[in-house]
């Protein structure tokens, strides 16, 4: 349990309460002077919590601060007290979420762009008061706040406790692996658009219409100037699962998509292309020759 020289009571009108940037309990009622009060408080809170949370996943530094949330516009902290420990009372959990701007990949390996995805930053319970449900309680409550379901969230750099805690709560286990440090699960791209409300189109629009026999079709300007790609024998291994298109319907599509405008017209012959060819079609090589004395 985490105590303070002050009383916590105040400050928690009930067991679980969250902060935002402005560094208030979201159930705060006071003037100026109260407020001011209440903010240095929580701020040691916040930075009190931060560290343990630092300190109990081997952390060279606390990811969660005071400074870092009053800079943070889309962030939230969720607090966990427990008021009838010792004389002010306790802070026992802490939880810090978020929304992020993302490139992450889906099953399939395709990269895509996540806009504000729901994002699990900090999670910490008191060693004392673990194993005791007050973890699965806070986050529970998070959840339900932030109307978000525990599939649909990234995880930032998660402990081994953290994923033994969604599996055993929350049945999640299959990982898609990342890049970066945030983890996520199967089903994180299963209907994210109307799931979260964050859709996703403009990543859709340029991700690929058609792949058959080897040629990838896109929106692309490579594809409208070029055609389309031959992307081999291990990309089409990878997206044998996509839908299938029959060969009348993949030459429809190679010929929607022909090059137009200035790209589209005729290239002009070389003259001294025609030049050889008509000679060579009046019969033999001598015309031919004549035929180019002449020019000259």
């Amino acid at each position: 349990m985490v105590e303070f020289r002050f009383d916590i009571k105040p400050l928690f009108s009930q067991p679980i309460i969250k902060v935002t940037s402005n560094l208030l309990p979201h159930t705060f009622r006071g003037d100026r002077r109260q407020s001011l009060d209440a903010t240095t408080k929580m701020s040691e809170i916040i930075d009190r919590l931060g560290q343990l949370s630092a300190t109990s996943q081997g952390l060279s530094k606390p990811v969660t601060t005071a400074q870092r949330l009053r800079m943070s516009d889309n962030q939230t902290i969720y607090l966990l007290a427990d008021s009838e420990a010792g004389h002010n009372g306790a802070v026992i959990g802490l939880l810090k979420v978020g929304t992020k701007d993302l490139y992450l990949f889906d099953e399939t390996g395709q990269t895509r762009k996540v806009e504000q995805a729901p994002s699990i930053l900090d999670f910490y319970v008191h060693e004392s008061r673990q194993r005791a449900g007050l973890g699965k309680r806070l986050f529970q409550t998070m959840l339900n706040e932030e109307q978000w379901t525990p599939l649909k969230c990234s995880v930032d750099r998660p402990s081994e406790k953290l994923l033994a805690f969604l599996s055993k709560h929350y049945g999640l286990q299959r990982v898609i692996p990342q890049a970066n440090n945030f983890v996520l699960y199967e089903g994180f791209f299963n209907d994210a658009a109307s799931a979260n409300g964050h859709g996703n189109a403009h990543e859709h629009a340029q991700s690929p219409q058609r792949t058959q026999n080897g040629l990838h079709i896109t929106n692309s300007p490579n594809t409208q100037l070029f055609g389309a790609t031959y992307l081999g024998e291990d990309s089409n291994r990878r997206r044998g699962s996509q839908q299938q298109t029959t060969p009348n319907a993949l030459l429809q599509q190679i010929t929607q998509i022909s090059p137009t405008g200035r790209y589209g017209a005729k290239r002009p012959t070389c003259s001294m292309a025609e030049i050889i060819h008509a000679g060579n079609a009046k019969g033999g090589k001598g015309n031919g020759s004549a035929e180019t004395n002449r020019i000259k």
